[in-house]
């Protein structure tokens, strides 16, 4: 409280992250993350209006420990180097594929990308990885896309599961060596 018997501003919900399971895999729904940011948004604006509203310039929320985020909601926010680099193997080639995507199905192909790009990120983390089971995840995400022949799609999938390995023995070579 300060002299003026102003109660200090409470923030009632801390924006969550959802995170579903699959195949033994943690996904970070995309869905929960637009929903926190929006909740953020909210709760700052509502925070600006309380303190404006009584004539303050600015406004000092106390910070709690509840607003701090931990340790493991900042991992499952940031994205490591072997997640980016296999988006980027996946994202290769589809540009124009994804422009021409119906709007209502770009967002769920964005993100069951990711989700296929967490899914294989996490394979080369555990080192093993079965190009099978890559082949699979990629060939599910890109059956997404209407009205392209099957055959395309597997051969896709196979040319992006060959760079996914070959970036699996670079990582391998290099963890080798650090070692």
């Amino acid at each position: 409280m300060d002299s003026n018997n102003q109660k200090p501003l409470k923030i009632e919900k801390e924006p969550s992250l959802s995170v579903e399971k699959t195949d033994n895999l943690e996904i970070s729904s995309v869905k929960a993350d637009e929903q926190a940011i929006e909740k953020v948004v909210e709760t700052e604006a509502a925070v600006l209006e309380a303190g404006v509203g009584k004539g303050q310039t600015s406004v000092a929320a106390p910070i709690t420990a509840a607003a701090v985020p931990t340790e493991a909601q900042v991992a499952a926010l940031e994205k490591d180097q072997i997640t980016v680099e296999v988006e980027n193997i996946l994202e290769k080639g589809l540009k124009d594929v994804y422009g021409n995507l119906p709007d209502n199905l770009k967002p769920l192909f964005k993100a069951k990308g990711e989700e296929t790009a967490n899914a294989i990120s996490q394979m080369i983390k555990r080192t093993t990885v079965k190009i099978g089971d890559i082949m699979k995840l990629i060939f599910n995400w890109l059956r997404m896309i209407p009205g392209v022949n099957r055959f395309f799609l597997e051969q896709q999938a196979k040319i992006k599961a060959d760079q996914i390995l070959v970036l699996t023995d670079e990582i391998n070579k290099e963890k080798n060596i650090t070692q």
